[in-house]
């Protein structure tokens, strides 16, 4: 009898739920339900649209919801049902702020997963202008500080930052038996531009030097910043176009650094860098070199710095020059570096002393020496010369 009143009271109850649409909170799964879900590291989708991809294993085809963790409660954010192996797979948009996320399958819940956003990189600032323009980089931070520049923007040299070389003072011959000269046919600036030209006149003429006079017909030219501006480590860099006679034994035009003092003795032994040098009959190549005693020829030179548009276009030319390396960019580019081991002496001997900047165009010697074919001028063109320290 009094089992039969309390079934009557359970089906009272349950009828009771129904007419009153209560429902039923699922609680902790119990121990029958089967083993919780297992949810992989995710992992990164690139692409259009930047993602995190989730998977693992659950029961075989079973619902799986991913769920990621708000301030106060779970929201599903994507679901997969398992293959019949047990795998899924569920993509969830990248997260712009840390985020925890967990699956959900039969009652059961994983393992939480973490994900942190990698920062977004800060946009890079402009770098500074002075009085060379945009600062170069230094290769330890921070900026170069413009120290010399030159636009040849006038009508003449400017004479307050250049000498002219002249052989009837130095008696400096160059290349084959030129004469360096200070005249118009030699040196002159325009439009911008400065303009090197070696010339081969139509009659010799005596080539005046404290070292013994000779004849010749072979005009040439140099400009340095020779007592006038010097300078130990730091960039240096040029605008050029080299002579139009490409291709044609006979010119040679160089941007190059040489000492202030010869305080290592005779060269090479106090050392010498060419920026950019450039012979018309390997036109296709410019070369940078370091000279200084004991210096081993085939890896003192940059014999891989192809320019083949060096006469047909102006190019960039520069050198960065530290106590332990010479690294030389062409058009910004990277194409030759050197560290010094002298003879006799210490690194960073020779070059740790000032150096000036030189512009030459001189006829060519030896293996490049002047042919019928070559014209009777070459010239050197130079936008800008500029050094930073």
């Amino acid at each position: 009898m009094g089992g039969t009143k309390m079934r009557s009271l359970r089906m009272l109850l349950v009828t009771v739920l129904v007419i009153f649409g209560i429902g039923l909170v699922d609680g902790p799964a119990g121990a029958d339900s089967g083993t919780a879900p297992a949810l992989d590291r995710p992992s990164l989708r690139q692409g259009a649209g930047k993602a995190v991809v989730f998977k693992g294993r659950a029961k075989p085809r079973q619902v799986v919801k991913l769920q990621a963790r708000g301030p106060s409660y779970w929201t599903t954010v994507g679901k997969d049902r398992a293959s019949r192996k047990g795998a899924f797979r569920i993509t969830a948009p990248y997260p712009d702020q840390p985020l925890t996320f967990r699956v959900v399958a039969g009652g059961k819940v994983s393992k939480t997963r973490r994900i942190v956003p990698a920062a977004s990189p800060q946009p890079k600032q402009p770098a500074p202008s002075d009085a060379c323009g945009v600062q170069p980089e230094r290769p330890g931070g921070g900026y170069y500080a413009c120290t010399f520049r030159d636009d040849f923007d006038g009508t003449t040299l400017d004479r307050s930052k250049w000498m002219v070389q002249e052989s009837s003072f130095s008696g400096m011959v160059g290349g084959s038996m030129g004469c360096y000269v200070d005249n118009d046919r030699t040196v002159g600036v325009s439009s911008g531009l400065l303009r090197l030209t070696s010339t081969i006149l139509p009659e010799q003429f005596l080539c005046k030097s404290p070292y013994g006079s000779w004849m010749t017909n072979a005009e040439v030219s140099t400009v340095a910043t020779r007592s006038k501006f010097v300078q130990v480590y730091g960039r240096f860099e040029a605008r050029i176009k080299m002579p139009a006679e490409a291709g044609i034994p006979g010119s040679h035009s160089a941007f190059w650094l040489y000492p202030q003092e010869q305080t290592y003795g005779r060269w090479p032994a106090s050392g010498e860098v060419d920026i950019a040098e450039w012979f018309s009959g390997l036109s296709g190549n410019v070369f940078p070199s370091v000279h200084y005693a004991g210096e081993n020829t085939a890896l003192s030179s940059g014999y891989n710095c192809k320019m083949p548009t060096s006469s047909t276009a102006f190019h960039t030319y520069a050198v960065e020059w530290t106590p332990t390396v010479m690294k030389f960019y062409y058009d910004g580019a990277l194409c030759y570096s050197h560290s010094w081991t002298p003879t006799g002496q210490t690194a960073p001997q020779p070059f740790d002393q000032p150096f000036y900047i030189v512009l030459t165009q001189v006829w060519g010697a030896l293996w490049n020496t002047r042919t019928d074919a070559m014209a009777d001028t070459s010239t050197l063109l130079v936008d800008y010369v500029k050094a930073w320290q």
